[in-house]
């Protein structure tokens, strides 16, 4: 059985290869070529088990997941975990991988997928609220979307976003890195919005309709407690994305707002109905919601697996 770590991973392949196989991941799971049983979803205090099994035609895989919050603040990955992928007709183990790395890449992928169904093509300028290694590696899948010139950064710590500039800086040297002293600043100047935070609050404006005429996508709230999105917000959208149906019963971003009568079921659309052009976007703000779901992390690990045996 081979062994993939984080740097592996990441070498693996490019990032429009990365993109289309969470693409093809959406369309096979609309088609029925996947099976993603429920995952196993255990908290404890602020902290999260996941246990993510998937099964495709010559692969399935199984992701244990751990995520801590709190481990920010401890100067350590606040995602850690391991995918194990296995051959679908013997059941013969193939690969262990760094869990954390491929959820990164993964996550990236799909909001780049959301990014290039939603945005306008002429989008330049990009702002990432959180800047966590979810935070960082949205940010470089996205400008491979669109032609960024301007990426606006911000996060709680001063020196979280020094370091992300830094490690940014590394991928885009040609990309303007303008660190903002708040999400308002960020928001009104950004064309494309990414949240990827840990937060049970609001981490975006509730006033000023900022979001108005622009492209958002939501990363981090996963569990009913968690919210990056006020209700004014919700209650101005014609149209919500989200990368599977189990969203609406797992982000407090989607179950408050459903709750309170903001938004309906009738207006939320898996992604891959626009990807199959099955729907047509309508209304002034374009909204994509990501939890994830066990297919990303079956196609990530057979790209990984293929590209790197």
């Amino acid at each position: 059985m081979k062994n993939f770590n984080s740097d592996a991973i990441g070498k693996a392949a490019p990032s429009d290869k990365w993109v289309a196989a969470m693409e093809q991941a959406f369309i096979d799971t609309a088609q029925g070529v996947v099976e993603v049983p429920p995952r196993v979803h255990l908290d404890r205090g602020p902290n999260t088990l996941l246990l993510m099994p998937c099964f495709g035609s010559t692969y399935f895989s199984t992701k244990l997941v751990s995520v801590f919050p709190e481990n920010l603040q401890k100067k350590e990955p606040m995602i850690y975990g391991s995918v194990l992928l296995n051959d679908g007709q013997t059941g013969r183990p193939l690969a262990v991988m760094d869990g954390s790395k491929l959820t990164a890449m993964r996550t990236a992928a799909v909001g780049a997928v959301g990014i290039k169904y939603l945005a306008p093509q002429e989008a330049s300028n990009l702002g990432v609220v959180g800047l966590g290694i979810q935070g960082f590696h949205q940010a470089l899948f996205a400008c491979q979307q669109r032609s960024i010139r301007t990426l606006r950064i911000m996060d709680n710590s001063g020196e979280v976003m020094s370091r992300f500039s830094e490690r940014f800086k590394a991928f885009y040297p040609k990309i303007n890195v303008v660190p903002c002293n708040s999400a308002e600043e960020l928001c009104n100047a950004s064309e494309i919005v990414i949240t990827a935070t840990g937060s049970h609050q609001p981490v975006v404006p509730a006033h000023g309709g900022w979001w108005k005429g622009k492209t958002v996508v939501g990363i981090g709230s996963y569990k009913p407690d968690m919210r990056e999105f006020p209700d004014s917000f919700f209650a101005d959208l014609e149209q919500v994305f989200v990368d599977t149906p189990v969203a609406l019963t797992e982000t407090g971003d989607l179950l408050e707002p459903l709750n309170k009568g903001l938004i309906s079921e009738a207006n939320i659309f898996p992604l891959w109905d626009l990807i199959q052009e099955k729907v047509v976007l309508s209304g002034e703000t374009r909204f994509f919601k990501s939890v994830g779901m066990a297919a990303f992390d079956l196609y990530a690990a057979k790209l990984v697996y293929e590209s790197l045996s």
